[in-house]
């Protein structure tokens, strides 16, 4: 069996695992939330809310776009994989899909050079119901907070803010955001995924 194949099925059974994980990520998130907004008597419980989403939202961006970004590269590069682009990719599925206003599928699907009705489109889409599932949820129940994108290009990592994406050399300077942080009532809930100028081999 060829590499592609092999990682094609990968990508195929991550993909069917990461929706059983979502949905029961999800229904934990219900039960989460209920519990914190049914109890006067927990302390801390909108924390605990905070945690849980940025936990969910985070598993997201490290499987769904992580895997949509490595289909987009294997698509343009083969199997190369250049680690730089699939860092890039991820970033702008990133500001796609946790848009501001909301997701934004069209720009996905152009960041993916996605062809209408091909893998990648219906991957894109699954994705989107997904995050679309996550965001309304914590909405409907007045769960608010900021994704922060906010960083110095050629600085060093500001280690209360910022970690390395995959293996990116912790040490060199700052190039861009990947992943953005989650912040909430003034309290950093997920560091920011950078990536520095230098990977390491």
């Amino acid at each position: 069996m060829s590499h592609d194949a092999i990682l094609e099925m990968i990508l195929h059974r991550l993909t069917d695992l990461d929706s059983r994980v979502a949905d029961l990520s999800e229904k934990m998130h219900d039960v989460l939330a209920q519990l914190a907004y049914s109890r006067d008597d927990l302390t801390g419980a909108d924390d605990e809310v905070h945690r849980a989403l940025a936990d969910e939202l985070g598993t997201f961006v490290g499987q769904k776009l992580l895997a949509l970004s490595y289909m987009a590269v294997q698509r343009t590069h083969g199997s190369a994989y250049p680690k730089k682009r699939v860092a890039q990719t991820m970033s702008k599925l990133c500001s796609a899909y946790l848009a501001p206003s909301g997701v934004e599928l069209n720009r996905a699907r152009r960041i993916l050079r996605a062809r209408k009705g091909d893998e990648i489109w219906q991957a894109a889409g699954q994705a989107a119901l997904h995050v679309k599932r996550l965001l309304d949820s914590a909405r409907s129940r007045g769960i608010e907070f900021i994704w922060d994108y906010d960083f110095h290009a050629g600085m060093p990592i500001d280690e209360a803010k910022q970690q390395v994406w995959s293996n990116c050399d912790p040490q060199s300077d700052v190039s861009f955001v990947v992943v953005p942080g989650y912040v909430a009532g003034g309290e950093r809930y997920r560091l920011q995924e950078v990536f520095t100028d230098t990977v390491a081999s």
